[in-house]
């Protein structure tokens, strides 16, 4: 991959961070929605792609949060959440999940029930992973989060991905990347 340069440094400018963020986002990645309940009781929400798998035993799986983001405190009161893995038919809802709004359950109500520790599960999408929070750990400006598996599922339909900015089938971003 050549020698190290200024071009492989860590970002210590605007342009750099970008930079950084492409260069990551060239990575692809599956798309969850990750929910909870406060112990208020209002359910919050999130389109994530960082979630990965962490152990076997015990089964953990981990995913990380801004912690500027406004549902960052919902989230580390919480004892649950759920990760739900997104099909690629369910772009219009991950969109939706990524940006602010009072309630974002109000328009998809239809597609979730409740799971482990009242948190919104949806009824259908590739896999779920409901999750007793287990570990929390602030990193840089992101709380990485662990949550041990108690319950999951997982169906055969087709995964969202996200690659290079875009969101869509393996097919359409790589279809978009050639062109």
């Amino acid at each position: 991959m050549g020698s190290p340069s200024a071009e492989t440094s860590a970002p210590s400018t605007g342009s750099d961070e970008l930079r950084l963020r492409r260069s990551l986002g060239a990575f692809p990645t599956g798309v969850c929605l990750v929910t909870t309940v406060d112990p208020q009781g209002k359910r919050e929400g999130m389109t994530i792609n960082s979630f990965a798998s962490l152990s076997l035993d015990p089964p953990l799986i981990l995913w990380s949060v801004r912690t500027a983001a406004r549902s960052a405190a919902s989230f580390l009161t919480a004892s649950h959440f759920i990760v739900n893995v997104l099909s690629m038919d369910q772009k219009e809802l991950a969109l939706h999940f990524a940006r602010p709004s009072l309630d974002k359950f109000e328009a998809f109500e239809s597609m979730f029930d409740a799971g482990m520790g009242g948190c919104p599960r949806l009824k259908a999408c590739v896999s779920t992973f409901e999750c007793r929070r287990h570990a929390a750990h602030e990193e840089g400006d992101h709380i990485v989060l662990i949550g041990k598996i108690e319950r999951f599922d997982s169906t055969d339909l087709p995964p969202l991905f996200f690659h290079a900015g875009r969101m869509g089938s393996i097919h359409e971003l790589a279809e978009s990347s050639i062109a």
